[in-house]
């Protein structure tokens, strides 16, 4: 329930920040010029998992600096996708996004497949965006069997710069995610001496991303 309102909160908020806009250009043309496009996506990413938050089990045990350490470590992964952008309105260019994130660690992998609205703006040669995208993660864990995947929520933006026709560098991207994993059921002895337990897990990722966009149409 807390992840749906955070994302009522920010779809109220989104909603605040266009609204005047679009009321008050009743009197002048909707499009301010451009058409739509299509672009392809592909970007480097830091991905910090939040992998201290699933040092959960058993409940009560301290774990030592070198666990946390390899849990919170930064991934390496990368990023691709698509973005279909409508024509440039006077409240920006809004677009459907489509994204896939993966990222590698010691402690595990973790991938999502997103999707969403993004608004985009253009200031001379910047163009920086918007985003809020639904979509699905998943989570492996080295050296277990343990397996864990998530409805994510995420919302961020970034910048990019004009190249040219075709080619816009996207300088900085930056993603915050909400992860429900829900409840965990541990069975009786799974560590000796430990009791069943059950217990629900929330994790807060974000990513850090560099790349490129290539304009198709």
């Amino acid at each position: 329930m807390r992840l749906l309102s955070r994302s009522l909160a920010f779809a109220v908020f989104l909603a605040g920040a266009i609204l005047p806009n679009v009321s008050q250009s009743q009197v002048v043309p909707a499009i301010k010029g451009g058409g739509s496009q299509i672009n392809i996506i592909g970007l480097y990413s830091l991905v910090n998992p939040d992998g201290q938050a699933t040092l959960n089990y058993p409940q009560g045990k301290v774990f030592s600096q070198s666990e946390k350490n390899r849990a919170g470590q930064y991934n390496q992964g990368g990023a691709i996708g698509a973005d279909f952008r409508l024509g440039r309105f006077v409240f920006g260019q809004p677009a459907l996004a489509a994204r896939f994130t993966f990222s590698y660690g010691n402690f595990a992998n973790e991938s999502t497949y997103m999707f969403g609205p993004e608004l985009h703006y253009t200031f001379n040669k910047l163009r920086p965006y918007g985003d809020f995208l639904i979509g699905k993660g998943n989570i492996d864990y080295k050296n277990t069997s343990f397996t864990d995947d998530s409805i994510v929520y995420e919302f961020g933006g970034g910048l990019d710069y004009h190249l040219n026709r075709r080619f816009n560098a996207r300088l900085v991207d930056f993603q915050y995610q909400f992860w429900n994993l829900s409840s965990h059921t541990y069975p009786a002895g799974l560590e000796p001496g430990v009791p069943a337990q059950t217990f629900a897990t929330t994790l807060r990722p974000y990513t850090l991303s560099f790349g490129l966009t290539f304009r198709v149409r």
